[in-house]
């Protein structure tokens, strides 16, 4: 509105009197070319290379994140002491702390706002088809394929059981793992309402979160995750919210923030494997790696956009991140089981098994994906 103003001075249509002079007609034949001033549009779309920039960091420390989530799972059995007191504890101090809070990061940088109960509705309605159908029903596949590996005799009993479980306790359900899709849903249908909060009071909230993990321990609809993992959805939220800030901050002052999680890991590594020390599962010393973690990723993702062929990889995996999350476990399982039918699995090292392995559990969901999406492409 303020601009108005300025259209009083465009009338600035006495110098169109001079424009008679024929010497700017050959300028004035650029009028038309002013239509494509119209271009104005796009300075609107100017903001949003600053975005790509952001998220492109976003998208690597989505990759490691997805990455460290499958090397995290490779606790079949007999894994040596260097991967069970080492790498696993220490990807077990931080990993699941990340991958929420970035994923509460693009949950509100993606958020577009709702404005009535119908499109509320609408909202939960694409979430549960994206996120809670694929829970169940993958969950009941592993339920029933559960029955001839753990010799459960199958009845209506038991798939009632099995759904009773996921839904109410999924963290003790046939797949445990699935505890995250769980609760992101639940911070999916929450984060409209805690967006129309006033910035102070998600502050406030945030800093409240931080007291959650000292309740008493629930599994009933993963009240404790939610507990657990609030504090860093809440952290994403802002962060997501003060990009612009935080994208002013220097080089330098990430590395000085990355240095807790540098000695973490040195001592992880060195001490920690010693002793024999054992990452504990929950509590408030995740929140102190979880949060140490972001600002070294953070750096180790802003040196990988300089290599073009890791950046494309982890960006990929970054890409269809939830379709590997889902898809994962089968892949892992169907390597175990293949290396147990071929009385291999004590003759191949588990660092090959394991470099192996990941890069399968990546790659073969990224290729379903693919596939999935071009056969829509094709019937639509």
């Amino acid at each position: 509105m303020p601009k108005s103003p300025t259209k009083p001075n465009t009338p600035k249509s006495p110098t169109k009197p001079n424009t008679p002079k024929s010497p700017t007609k050959p300028n004035t034949p650029k009028s038309p070319t002013k239509p494509n001033t119209p271009k104005s549009p796009t300075k609107p779309n100017t903001p949003t290379k600053p975005k790509t920039n952001r998220l492109a960091v976003i998208d690597l420390m989505v990759g490691m994140a997805m990455t460290l989530v499958v090397l995290g799972h490779m606790s079949i059995g007999g894994e040596p002491y260097w991967y069970s007191h080492g790498l696993h504890n220490w990807i077990y101090s931080f990993h699941m702390e990340l991958f929420l809070f970035l994923s509460a990061f693009l949950i509100r940088y993606t958020y577009k706002p709702i404005k009535s109960i119908l499109e509320y509705t609408s909202y939960i309605w694409r979430k549960f088809k994206k996120f809670f159908v694929w829970f169940l029903v993958i969950g009941m596949v592993v339920a029933l394929l559960a029955c001839p590996v753990k010799g459960i005799p199958f009845s209506g009993d038991y798939m009632w059981h099995s759904l009773r479980l996921l839904l109410l306790y999924p963290r003790w359900s046939e797949t445990s793992f699935f505890w995250y899709i769980y609760i992101l849903f639940g911070f999916y249908l929450l984060s409209p309402l805690f967006f129309r909060l006033p910035q102070v009071v998600r502050v406030l909230t945030c800093i409240a979160t931080l007291f959650l993990p000292m309740l008493p321990e629930s599994q009933f609809l993963a009240a404790y995750d939610f507990c657990q993992y609030s504090f860093f959805y809440c952290l994403g939220v802002l962060c997501a919210e003060w990009i612009d800030e935080i994208r002013g901050v220097k080089l330098w002052q990430w590395g000085l923030m990355s240095l807790p999680f540098v000695a973490w890991t040195a001592w992880v590594f060195s001490q920690g494997m010693e002793i024999g020390f054992e990452q504990p599962q929950l509590g408030w010393w995740h929140i102190v790696t979880g949060v140490s973690s972001l600002p070294f990723f953070f750096l180790i993702s802003k040196a990988l956009q300089k290599t073009k062929s890791v950046s494309k990889i982890l960006t990929l995996v970054s890409k269809d991140c939830y379709w590997i999350y889902l898809l994962q476990m089968f892949v892992i399982w169907g390597c175990v089981a293949l290396l147990n039918h071929l009385s291999l699995k004590d003759d191949i090292p588990f660092g090959i098994f394991l470099v192996v392995t990941t890069i399968l559990a990546l790659a073969i969901p990224i290729g379903l994906a693919f596939f999935a999406k071009k056969v829509i492409i094709k019937q639509h």
